[in-house]
């Protein structure tokens, strides 16, 4: 069972900055999960909430300010006692500074469908130009958003984020062409996780931090989990 960090190490570190990819990565973990959004000036940014102000104390939304704006926003504020600032990093600032890690998950939050296509293009642009193919899957909620990335590119590996039970998420990731299947940990039943296997799909379950979860989805066989807290769970039996 593989260990996801998810937005590097987001109970470790500042989340979604290099230090806290950084810091989860000097303690053994290279497999990540991080959030995409576009600035205003449309440059890839990884960034969690529509608003700055949880993680920098700055009113306004993210998609308001031009990347210049947001690489100079520090965003430690919900991370007391973390010693140096901890500025917004694009995501190509990001791949600069861990350029040997083995596989990224870009989950893309929900947009207009206008900015969500120019996501989909500049993604896929940049697998590409960095030769990232078999070491990037793209991943959101929106459906949208997954169809469109399709469409432009029909190698690109995709996986849908489930968290709802409104619809299947197994049949939903089969029609979308998915090789992930990524489950909100209240999803992730045995059956499901039986049929998804069934269905040849990667399942990723998130977010787990106990143990002892930790332990029963490694016996049912998943492909990885997405943890807050990747250098606990390395340390954790059967995980890698």
């Amino acid at each position: 069972m593989i260990i996801v960090g998810h937005r590097g190490a987001r109970n470790e570190a500042p989340e979604n900055t290099i230090e806290s990819f950084r810091h989860a990565y000097e303690h053994g973990c290279d497999h990540f999960e991080l959030d995409v959004q576009l600035s205003r000036d449309h440059q890839l940014v990884v960034f969690h909430d529509t608003s700055l102000k949880r993680t920098t104390g700055k009113r306004g939304k993210l998609s308001d300010y031009d990347l210049d704006e947001l690489t100079k926003l520090d965003a430690r504020q919900n991370t007391p006692g973390w010693p140096q600032a901890c500025l917004i990093p694009s995501l190509e600032q990001l791949l600069d500074a861990l350029p040997d890690v083995k596989h990224w998950q870009f989950e893309v939050k929900t947009d207009s469908r206008l900015r969500l296509k120019i996501v989909a293009q500049k993604l896929i642009q940049l697998i590409k130009a960095r030769k990232l193919d078999g070491r990037a899957t793209l991943t959101s909620s929106n459906r949208w958003f997954l169809k469109t990335a399709r469409a432009q590119c029909a190698k690109v590996s995709l996986g849908v984020v489930a968290e709802s039970r409104f619809w299947e998420p197994v049949t939903a990731a089969m029609k979308l062409e998915c090789e992930y299947l990524c489950l909100s940990d209240r999803l992730a039943t045995p059956k499901r996780i039986s049929d998804a296997h069934a269905k040849g799909l990667k399942v990723s379950v998130w977010t787990i931090n106990a143990p002892e979860r930790m332990t029963e989805l490694a016996e049912l066989g998943i492909f990885s989990i997405i943890t807050d807290v990747p250098s606990m769970a390395l340390a954790h039996p059967g995980t890698r």
